[in-house]
């Protein structure tokens, strides 16, 4: 079964992008996707290339078709077959979304290190969105009402449950803060006293940051 690895490319000019890498990189362009300021190549590397190889390879073939502006890139694979080829573009997608996000641009991210995110990426945003939805409820659906607890979970849970250091982060008074966890169990449902439920929240927060970034990315 053939093997493939993806890499999206964000660049000013998606077909002059394809044109530089198509013979340009250790492997054979079967696959190509565009959005408006990004590309999705799917490879099948040849014999030998790795996706390392590839993704390093990316940048300085892509540069030569758009002067010496930085290229950004997301790399994801190898996945067999058909239905991973798909997955592999849709997490190469995401990688360069969210990398560019967390460290800017010109710099080259592997989907394995975006760590946490991995659990909530690969997947369509619906598939994504749903999951956030049917975890945070009104905080995914309407997060401009609920902007400050939305806030207040994140920290929450960035302080593995610690109300001090919750309280401290966001300049609150204690009994400030348990209400507004009050309030979050009241709405989400869900019990933040078990691992599990936090679990939960912490994967649908992450997965709500991310979509924001995807589409801030696509647009």
């Amino acid at each position: 079964m053939a093997e493939y690895v993806a890499v999206a490319v964000a660049g000013r000019d998606p077909a002059q992008v394809a044109a530089a890498l198509n013979g340009g990189i250790p492997g054979k362009v079967t696959g190509i996707r565009r959005r408006t300021s990004t590309l999705i190549v799917l490879f099948e590397p040849h014999d030998g290339a790795t996706r390392m190889a590839l993704a390093d390879a990316v940048p300085a073939t892509a540069a030569r078709s758009r002067g010496e502006a930085p290229v950004s890139v997301g790399a994801a694979g190898p996945r067999k077959g058909p239905a991973g080829a798909q997955t592999a573009m849709l997490e190469a997608e995401h990688a360069l979304a969210v990398g560019r996000a967390l460290n800017g641009d010109g710099r080259t991210t592997h989907f394995e290190e975006l760590g946490p995110y991995c659990f909530v990426l690969g997947r369509p945003p619906s598939e994504i969105r749903e999951f956030c939805e049917r975890v945070l409820g009104p905080l995914a659906t309407d997060p401009d009402r609920y902007e400050e607890l939305a806030r207040t979970l994140e920290e929450y849970l960035n302080a593995h449950g610690s109300l001090n250091e919750v309280a401290r982060r966001l300049f609150l008074h204690r009994n400030t803060v348990r209400q507004r966890l009050r309030r979050i169990a009241e709405i989400t449902r869900a019990d933040l006293a078990d691992a599990d439920a936090r679990l939960a929240l912490q994967l649908a927060m992450l997965g709500r940051r991310a979509l924001g970034q995807i589409e801030a990315g696509a647009a």
